[in-house]
């Protein structure tokens, strides 16, 4: 019961709600009070434009959430007013159809914002199609209003984004966290007993991708007001300072990978494993409190007691490190202790996110000097170009915008040859559900019929159950905001709310039966129908097409987040903002090639090319990530106190091979030079470690504690197992990719 109330609480708290909250506000208020002056149909009209800006507000600077909103009220009123004058002649609506849709289809070139404002013109457009024909002095005035429904929500969103700058940051920020901390609990599974490693893998790569997600909404919204100058307060400072800390937290907890059949093989009749898991899940309890008091804005103390919980499994270790008794016997306790000791680093950046949730209060605190916070956001283009260079026949958005045109002609003919009554409901579901790939569009299809499915047969219950308008409106309330609030979040969900929601304005507008419940439902057949063949056949984007780019980016990021890592190691010089630059852009791109990856998988069985290998390749990328941090979360937090002159080899090495995979997958039937081996330098530190061990047994028989040799033993060790571990793992990616070329 507490977990349920605690999840509604996490929703009103949340970004989705408060988004949803803002438009429902927007949309009814028009609504009722042109119905208290007697003109309800008018009152719908101007929510009609509310409605249309509001989808096209995305979170952003004040300047583009401003130009955002101008631009989107400049478009929709003319879309409305085009499409009123040309209402009566079919065939130029034919022509406006086709016009209007490739024209907001192409908007996606200039991303969320650009696609979102396309598709509230294409709202209004279908919207008007479903009306009867009025005199141009009348469609001028329906324009007018509908621009000044545009104009209350954006006067509305400004208002409350001056009373509550912070608010959809502060949000997203939480969000962030939340997802962090699943992650975190994901990983966990790795620990517990008899546990399914492939199924967890799976589920931390799709975890990862969400995370990565939300690292990229938050980096985009809240440093670039930072470096707008619109967030010098305390508590802009505290949210970037959370937001550094929690990307930090992210690579430990990524550093953290291992060999997990090894370790199960070596310590599962030690019971030690279901300790990491039951200390692993506090870590990620204590996470999901700083993320909901985050988005409450409220401090939060620390629940447990991480440091005590550390030690209790720490004396667990030490009692089989007493059964072990020669140092090259406990060697194996290294990896234990090397997670232990990462726990303990996570520990304290936990106390220290705990500290910053008091967000107006961080004053001694200071964002690292040495960051240049405007160089991790993506410079958004807003003028001709863009436009230009998709404008060919190569571009996926071109390929879909035209695709959207001739589904939604297809859907206007249709319905003018069965002459169906509320053509624009064919039109919008072809809309909404038509996306640049199959696999998306696919997904969508499925939702939105099940949720117009469940949200008819709600709407039937309630009309059959009561006539009572003061209730139908209620609950229609209640679907506005349901609708709203999950439109981002769970499309299904806002479907099944949606669909009653435009039922019941139809039961106040033309009050009738139940048809207008299974009319739409066969309406949202037949558009998902359209939507559904025109993927199929019109130009189909398929997901292996994009699949090598998305490999070859993957493998020059993790190159490049690999060479900075190894600066720390090899005495060249660190620049911290190139290293936590590459590493958001390696994390950036695995998300882009898992999300690619998965897309893929909802495609077609013939289309799902080479997807054993892509897996392949996906995880060995990840598990490259993996001890690319855990060498970055060694050398930063502990330092590199012992260099050696092998690791300058190793590390040319192993970007060689880095070089000849990229060219493998750039330029297919290439077969470069395999990279010369490393096994001296290899041999070198191996033989360095035995001397190590010996000298270390020699100090443990006199009883002496830690020493310089123990620290260099364990940092040799720990630097050479991670080395040896990325060229193994190159060097399987190599035989993949070998594979991958000969199919």
């Amino acid at each position: 019961m507490r977990h349920w109330i605690q999840e509604v609480r996490n929703f009103i708290y949340s970004y989705h709600f408060s988004t949803g909250l803002r438009t429902t506000i927007s949309v009814v208020v028009p609504s009722v009070v042109f119905s208290l002056m007697g003109d309800l149909p008018m009152g719908i009209i101007v929510s009609l434009g509310a409605l249309a800006v509001a989808l096209s507000d995305v979170p952003g600077t004040a300047l583009h959430k401003r130009n955002g909103i101008l631009t989107a009220i400049g478009f929709v009123f003319f879309t409305a007013l085009g499409t009123s004058l040309i209402l009566p002649y079919p065939l130029l609506m034919m022509g406006w159809i086709v016009a209007c849709c490739f024209a907001n289809g192409m908007l996606l070139v200039y991303g969320n914002r650009g696609g979102n404002i396309g598709i509230a013109c294409m709202l209004v457009m279908v919207s008007i199609l479903g009306e009867e024909p009025i005199p141009p002095a009348q469609a001028l005035l329906h324009s007018g209003m509908i621009a000044a429904g545009g104009i209350w929500y954006g006067f509305l969103a400004l208002i409350l984004w001056q009373i509550r700058p912070y608010l959809s940051v502060q949000q997203m920020l939480a969000e962030c966290i939340t997802e962090t901390a699943k992650y975190l609990q994901v990983r966990a599974g790795f620990y517990e007993k008899n546990a399914d490693l492939e199924d967890t893998f799976k589920a931390v790569l799709a975890q990862q991708v969400i995370v990565s997600e939300k690292q990229e909404f938050v980096r985009e919204l809240l440093l670039k007001r930072r470096s707008a100058q619109q967030g010098s307060t305390s508590i802009n400072k505290s949210m970037v300072l959370i937001f550094l800390d929690i990307v930090d937290l992210q690579e430990q907890i990524m550093a953290s990978q291992t060999d997990y059949t090894a370790l199960h093989d070596s310590f599962d009749n030690d019971n030690i494993l279901d300790k990491f898991h039951s200390l692993i899940l506090k870590f990620a309890h204590e996470l999901q409190l700083i993320g909901e008091a985050v988005a409450a804005g409220q401090r939060t103390l620390p629940k447990a007691n991480l440091r005590y919980e550390i030690e209790k499994v720490k004396r667990a270790v030490d009692e089989i490190r007493q059964t072990l008794p020669t140092v090259k016997e406990r060697s194996r306790l290294i990896v234990l202790n090397n997670i232990l000791h990462n726990l303990q680093d996570m520990a304290q950046r936990m106390y220290n996110l705990h500290r910053l949730t008091r967000l107006e209060r961080v004053k001694d605190d200071s964002i690292d000097p040495r960051l240049e916070l405007a160089s991790f956001t993506t410079r958004n283009r807003y003028d001709i170009e863009p436009l230009q260079t998709n404008f060919t026949f190569k571009s996926h958005i071109f390929r879909h915008a035209i695709r959207l045109s001739l589904a939604a002609l297809t859907g206007y003919v249709l319905g003018q040859a069965l002459h169906l009554s509320r053509v624009y409901w064919i039109l919008l579901t072809t809309i909404v559900i038509l996306k640049p790939g199959f696999g998306i569009s696919k997904e969508r299809s499925y939702q939105r019929l099940v949720g117009t499915v469940t949200g008819a047969l709600f709407a039937a219950g309630v009309l059959y159950l009561t006539s009572n308008d003061t209730v139908i409106f209620v609950i229609m309330l209640f679907c506005i905001l349901g609708g709203y609030s999950f439109m981002t979040q769970q499309y299904t969900v806002s479907v099944f709310f949606v669909t009653p929601f435009i039922v019941f304005l139809l039961h106040f507008l033309h009050p009738a039966h139940l048809q207008y419940v299974w009319l739409r439902v066969i309406d949202t057949f037949i558009g998902g129908g359209i939507a559904f063949l025109a993927n199929m056949l019109l130009w189909p984007s398929w997901e292996h097409n994009y699949m090598p780019g998305h490999m070859i980016k993957m493998v020059k990021d993790n190159s490049e987040y690999f060479k900075q890592v190894m600066h720390l190691f090899t005495e060249q010089e660190f620049v911290m903002n190139d290293y936590k630059l590459a590493r958001k852009e390696t994390n950036v791109s695995a998300a882009n090639l898992m999300s690619a990856f998965q897309r893929m998988l909802s495609e077609p069985k013939s289309k799902q090319l080479h997807a054993s290998q892509v897996y392949h390749f996906v995880v060995l990328n990840h598990s490259l990530m993996s001890h690319t941090a855990a060498l970055a979360n060694y050398g930063l937090l502990h330092g590199v106190h012992y260099p050696r002159p092998e690791y300058k080899l190793i590390t040319a090495n192993l970007l060689e091979y880095f070089a000849c995979i990229e060219k493998m997958l750039a330029e297919p039937g290439c077969k470069p030079d395999v990279p010369a081996s490393v096994t001296e330098a290899f041999a070198t530190l191996d033989t360095l470690l035995e001397d190590l061990y010996l000298r270390r047994q020699e100090e443990t028989n006199l009883g002496k504690g830690n020493t310089p040799v123990r620290d260099e033993m364990l940092e040799t060790k720990q630097v050479r197992d991670q080395l040896h571990a990325i060229l193994s793992l190159l060097k399987d990616m190599k035989k993949t990719m070998e594979t991958y070329q000969s199919l």
